[in-house]
């Protein structure tokens, strides 16, 4: 490879990787001695402190993608990401009202049991394979995303890094369990941070705070106040108000964020790790908006120094390789690592979790013993850790799975937040309203994605039928809109054809809606 061996790390750099390697998988052999029961192994025995759990939710969507596109989005555009990514937090209140109160109550593990409850098997079929699909391909993303970041930083193979990384973060899960994961991620949240804080204090040591400033706020980065009605427009105020409250309920009410939740000991804990989401999770935003910020201003003041940066994406590895010494490029790499790891381990367990309970206990052995689900865990923690690895390994070098997350599977999560706020909101929706009304929202999304074209002040709702200079000139609808298009259709496709069946039987609804509890 040309790129490998480009730079030579110090020994106190290798020092650090190897330590947090050591004391993960050391954390993960020492929590599995309490590992007895499923409920221990994907719950914690619903156990564990709001504050741990609500740090570890964080840190599980705190992923390599974040740790080094944030920067980015920043270094290339403005603070309107940043603006979308705070209002996911307005949907607090909503997430505890319509999910949470009724998850935990009717103590559930995997959240897909409640609409088996609420509707029937085929929507909870439709929503947990979707889940699964999508955290599969948002797991080979990241941990393609590492590959490639390392492979400009220190030359190491990409296939290394993939193998690496994945069975690091699969060993500790398989043996650890959920405690493993939770507390893990609160030692990858602070080494993240940490990297954050330190490159960014560099960058203000060697420039100066004032000198910096005046670049970011000369080119407009600040700006984030679009009130655009156009629909093309990247993001707008509109974007931000309804999109991204959407994609907030999407990134807290998922398998992912809810079995954490789940695993406090109380109600009150769980509501309070939720609340304790948005109070750790803004200042991280700003941490990683500031690091492309200053590192936008950095290579303005010094563009000797950008040469090689080819897209915004490769700033933050190129200040890493060029500019850090004394261990502290062994700390960002760490950070690297912790980034990725911290969403694997929660897509593998979570995964796992949701195809014991939703089709194994559910259809193929409802008999099973305890011990017999939590062997079953173990191995399909293992099993989808080498998948994860076969998926990622197949796109190495190839931008279209990151393609793919964004236009076709990512978009889903709408649909997702349309099929339980209609189940814990309303009495009316019946079971195949909801399953023909998701498949609805999402053909609309992705017809929203590929069959809308505008050209100049036109609309092309076939756009494939105009010649390819035309097509060539067009734009379509921004992809920040596309979780909102899909919530919007499943909702209404959903309700309408409700009208079609029986409205559902009153007493099947008792404690299972806002309406109906008791």
């Amino acid at each position: 490879m040309a790129l490998l061996c480009r730079v030579q790390l110090a020994p106190l750099d290798y020092l650090t990787v190897a330590l947090y390697g050591l004391v993960v998988i050391g954390l993960g052999l020492w929590f599995s001695r309490q590992q007895h029961t499923t409920s221990d192994y994907l719950l914690a025995g619903r156990s564990m402190g709001w504050i741990v759990v609500g740090i570890s939710q964080l840190a599980s969507l705190l992923s390599a993608i974040s740790y080094l596109g944030n920067p980015g989005e920043a270094y290339a555009h403005d603070a309107s990401y940043m603006l979308f990514a705070i209002c996911g937090y307005l949907s607090v209140p909503i997430v505890i009202a319509l999910f949470l109160n009724f998850f935990y109550r009717l103590q559930l593990t995997s959240i897909y049991e409640y609409l088996e409850m609420r509707f029937n098997y085929a929507v909870r079929v439709l929503a947990s394979l979707i889940f699964i699909a999508a955290r599969l391909a948002w797991m080979a993303t990241i941990v393609t995303a590492i590959s490639v970041a390392l492979e400009k930083l220190i030359g190491m193979d990409p296939v290394v890094s993939i193998l690496g990384t994945t069975i690091i973060a699969t060993a500790y899960t398989l043996v650890g369990g959920m405690k493993a994961i939770i507390w893990t991620d609160v030692i990858q949240f602070f080494l993240f941070t940490t990297g954050l804080v330190w490159s960014i204090a560099i960058i203000v040591w060697k420039d100066g705070a004032a000198p910096l400033v005046t670049e970011v706020v000369a080119a407009g980065k600040l700006n984030m106040w679009n009130f655009s009605l156009d629909p093309t427009f990247r993001i707008t105020i509109w974007t931000c108000v309804l999109a991204g409250v959407i994609n907030g309920v999407a990134n807290l009410t998922d398998q992912v964020s809810m079995q954490r939740y789940l695993s406090t000991s109380t109600l009150r804990k769980a509501q309070k790790a939720v609340w304790l989401k948005p109070v750790l999770a803004i200042p991280v935003l700003l941490l990683t908006f500031g690091l492309g910020f200053s590192l936008f201003g950095h290579y303005q003041l010094n563009p000797e120094l950008a040469v090689g940066i080819e897209t915004p994406d490769q700033a933050f590895p190129h200040f890493i390789l060029h500019e850090l010494k004394g261990g502290l490029a062994g700390l960002i790499i760490a950070a690297i690592f912790a980034a990725a790891m911290s969403s694997i381990d929660s897509g593998v367990h979570t995964v796992s979790t949701v195809c014991v309970e939703d089709y194994y206990r559910r259809i193929i052995n409802p008999n099973a013993s305890d011990h017999r689900c939590l062997m079953l865990a173990r191995t399909l923690v293992l099993v989808w850790g080498i998948v994860i690895i076969s998926i990622a390994l197949a796109f190495v070098g190839k931008d279209t799975i990151t393609g793919m997350m964004v236009s076709v599977v990512a978009p889903f999560f709408g649909c997702a937040v349309g099929i339980f706020i209609l189940g814990t909101g309303t009495r009316r929706v019946t079971s195949w309203g909801v399953f023909y009304g998701a498949l609805i929202g999402y053909a609309l999304v992705l017809w929203t994605k590929f069959g809308l074209l505008k050209v100049g002040d036109a609309w092309y709702v076939m756009p494939w039928l105009l010649d390819e200079e035309t097509r060539s000139s067009g734009v379509t609808v921004s992809k920040f809109w596309l979780a909102l298009v899909s919530f919007g259709g499943t909702v209404v496709a959903s309700y309408l054809i409700s009208y079609c069946f029986p409205r559902p039987d009153p007493e099947k609804l008792n404690g299972l809606t806002v309406w109906d509890q008791g």
